[in-house]
């Protein structure tokens, strides 16, 4: 059986986007790995499209 995730290496933030991270995932009532990953994907889906 196959699975659709896997993980990145860790990614250093410095502490005042961690807590900005926190505070908008906690707003959104999400994880801040879903709001990590959402970003990426948008970042992503914008500049792959360009």
């Amino acid at each position: 059986m196959t699975r659709d995730r896997t993980t990145l290496p860790p990614v250093r933030v410095d502490v005042e986007l961690k807590d900005r991270l926190r505070r908008y995932a906690e707003s959104q009532e999400r994880d801040v790995s879903w709001v990590i990953r959402k970003a990426i994907e948008e970042y992503l889906n914008r500049h792959e499209k360009g």
